[in-house]
């Protein structure tokens, strides 16, 4: 799949919609965290809970993927690399990363932060309109300000709202 989403990257558009997915992933992983809302609605059947995992899945290596290829930048030893990295601190570290993400919150904020870079970098890196980013760095820079920030921002008041909200209602 890695490979493919590499290969892919290359068209021209793709690098572009690869970025905005990944602002869309790495704000959800910001403001989905804890709320269970599509964690498990609508499996009461055992076909329904494996294609709920089936999908789920599909979806979290995707993003890993998307991830990794639009750090690496076309690099398949980057990509490589990457994915030898973090696949198995997802698979063997996942227990011990979700206890330091319980303590420490700054860890699912730094990792969306990283994600929203990415992509600010994906996009600015697009063929079609990297021309305009070279010739405007205030604009690049700005891009990359009001993404990174507006993304984990948008992530501090959703999470905000949502510490707030069970206080109101007793």
């Amino acid at each position: 799949m890695t490979i493919g989403v590499v290969w892919l990257l290359k068209i021209p558009g793709l690098m572009l919609i690869g970025g905005l997915a990944l602002v869309w992933i790495a704000y959800k992983l910001l403001s989905d965290e804890g709320d269970g809302e599509g964690h498990g609605s609508g499996a009461s059947t055992l076909w329904g809970a494996m294609k709920t995992i089936i999908i789920a899945d599909a979806v979290m290596g995707v993003d890993n993927v998307l991830a990794v290829a639009g750090a690496a930048h076309g690099s398949f030893l980057l990509v490589v690399l990457g994915l030898l990295i973090s696949i198995p601190i997802v698979v063997w570290g996942s227990s011990l990363v979700l206890k330091l993400m319980s303590r420490f919150p700054v860890i699912i904020y730094l990792g969306a932060g990283v994600l929203a870079f990415t992509a600010v970098k994906m996009i600015v890196h697009e063929p079609m309109i990297k021309a305009f980013f070279e010739a405007n760095p205030a604009v690049n820079w700005g891009l990359y300000v009001l993404i990174v920030g507006g993304v984990l921002g948008a992530g501090y008041l959703v999470q905000k709202r949502r510490v707030q909200q069970p206080a109101s209602s007793h």
